[in-house]
């Protein structure tokens, strides 16, 4: 191994940082809030497409018209004559009213779909969404209880919350709409997150099995984390390759979902270097400290 990295010294740098991450995102949560889309929202969505390109300003000036406040429009594809409108959920004449109104003043087109998502959908969406993270997180925790401990299991929650926290944070700062993609999109970085981690506690418990007594656990700590890193970046890298271009050649539904993935992944291979393990590392040796002030007291 011709590098060694300090990671493990500089722990307070990489936990400033983090929090900083974390604060931030939470701060563009509450205050920007999620774009939820007509998933979890209900409402119609209908796409359009016109014989010529338009504007978004055309289209909004029927919508505000119209008072339908809320709406969003979407381009799709490259050019601007692909049209996904988003609207609160309306009846059957008020949608006929409002394409019509849109043939008059923004231009002739040919309606692709229509679509309906009643706010009773919407809210079981919205559950399910969360059991199903809900279950997640618990499968998780089970699963490196058992494999390794459950410090182990703590740590990488930790550490994969933290990814989560933060990518969902920049999605509600860029204002991405929320739909089942983005679900999708959390559930998978849960995944990959957890496993990049599982691959440094991996590496940690093989070199403690061969530790002498006498070694520092933060240079045990530290050597495994340089095993792991070359592995960690290739493997990081490869998904990222594969996400731009999603990002550059996919649909507008398919792009959400990769640049959600790529901020997971991005902080996921981050937090497992510089988050997850200095926390076990912290945790255990002020375990093995309480441990060893028992005696001394008594």
């Amino acid at each position: 191994m011709r590098y060694h990295f300090e990671f493990v010294r500089h722990w307070k740098t990489w936990f400033v940082l983090s929090g900083l991450l974390v604060i931030l995102a939470l701060g563009a949560f509450f205050i920007r809030g999620l774009n939820y889309g007509i998933d979890f929202t209900g409402g119609t969505q209908m796409n359009l497409q016109f014989l010529r390109p338009v504007t978004v300003t055309q289209i909004d000036h029927v919508l505000d018209a119209d008072h339908l406040n809320g709406s969003t429009v979407v381009f799709l594809g490259k050019g601007h004559d692909n049209v996904l409108i988003t609207t609160p959920t309306i009846s059957e004449h008020e949608r006929d009213a409002l394409l019509s109104q849109l043939s008059r003043r923004v231009g002739a087109f040919k309606e692709i779909s229509t679509s309906r998502v009643s706010s009773i959908i919407g809210k079981q969406t919205e559950q399910r969404a969360l059991i199903a993270v809900v279950l997640a997180v618990i499968a998780i925790i089970l699963y490196i209880t058992i494999r390794f401990e459950w410090r182990f299991a703590l740590s990488g929650i930790l550490a994969m919350l933290h990814d989560v926290i933060i990518t969902v944070g920049l999605i509600a700062l860029i204002h991405i709409q929320i739909t089942e993609y983005f679900i999708m999109a959390v559930l998978t970085i849960f995944g990959y997150s957890i496993t990049d981690k599982i691959i440094v506690f991996d590496r940690i418990r093989e070199n403690l099995a061969v530790r002498k007594k006498n070694d520092p656990l933060d240079d045990l700590v530290n050597k495994s984390l340089n095993q792991v890193l070359v592995r960690s970046i290739n493997t990081s890298t490869t998904v990222i390759i594969a996400l731009l271009a999603l990002l550059i050649f996919a649909g507008s539904s398919i792009r959400d979902f990769a640049l959600t993935m790529l901020f997971g992944v991005i902080f996921g291979t981050y937090s497992s270097i510089f988050i997850a393990s200095p926390i076990w590392l912290l945790w255990t040796k002020r375990e093995k400290g309480k441990g060893k002030s028992r005696p001394a007291s008594a």
